[in-house]
């Protein structure tokens, strides 16, 4: 049981991941990763940073519970197939209804994979050009998903790819599991209200405050440090910023 639940993210979670790795994660350039990591508290041992790390105290997430929470969600969004001759509480004779995640068999893996996005490139994803789009955050018309932003550094408000999609195309918010504790606490089950998924459209919590609000607006902002990124789509790999 204790290597199946280790091998959610496909290593040892004591397997080190580099400087180089985690500033693909995160969506900034390798010079930056000191700081970073110095503002979350990552431990860099011998072998490098640790992912569990990453997710508990930049992600604020429990990478033990992810995939469990995938599987709440995939049956909450889920349709019966076959005759009606099928058990109904049978998952294989049920089939997810959300794209972006019927095909998904490891969620804390993809989470990695995608890595965090600047909110300045969330405008591809709502159809505006750079420009318009950050026009239309500093007006409050970008319906941004209710969730609390991972803000890396005052100019560096990130998002979860995963969770601007489903919420841009669905009005859905995954509820993941937080995280308990350090990477040495022991792990406890999430509660049956904890894991329910929502396909509403929530108010915004009150986390979301209007500090965060405006920070994510300096973000876009033609006083930061960013330029005006190059047009790409949605599905094109997100470049590291400085």
């Amino acid at each position: 049981m204790a290597k199946q639940i280790c091998g959610n993210l496909a290593i040892n979670p004591d397997e080190g991941i580099t400087t180089i790795a985690l500033a693909e994660h995160l969506g900034i350039s390798r010079n930056t990763v000191p700081a970073i990591a110095a503002k979350f508290a990552l431990t860099k041992r011998d072998d490098g940073f640790r992912k569990y790390d990453v997710f508990r105290q930049v992600h604020g997430l429990e990478p033990l519970l992810i995939n469990t929470a995938l599987d709440s969600f995939k049956i909450a969004h889920s349709r019966a197939i076959g005759d009606g001759t099928c058990d109904t509480d049978d998952t294989a004779s049920r089939i997810c209804l959300i794209d972006e995640i019927s095909g998904i068999e490891n969620l804390a893996s993809a989470l990695w994979d995608q890595g965090l996005i600047h909110i300045s490139d969330l405008a591809a994803e709502y159809g505006y050009a750079y420009e318009t789009f950050r026009k239309k955050l500093k007006s409050g018309d970008i319906n941004l998903p209710p969730i609390q932003p991972i803000e890396l550094s005052p100019n560096r408000i990130m998002y979860r790819p995963l969770d601007v999609v489903l919420w841009r195309r669905h009005g859905i918010v995954m509820n993941l599991p937080k995280a308990t504790g350090s990477s040495s606490d022991s792990v406890q089950p999430p509660s049956a209200e904890l894991s329910e998924q929502t396909s509403t459209r929530p108010s915004p919590p009150a986390s979301m405050t209007s500090a965060v609000f405006a920070a994510a607006i300096a973000a876009t902002d033609e006083k930061s440090d960013f330029s005006a990124p190059p047009a790409h789509s949605s599905d094109d790999p997100h470049t590291p910023r400085p």
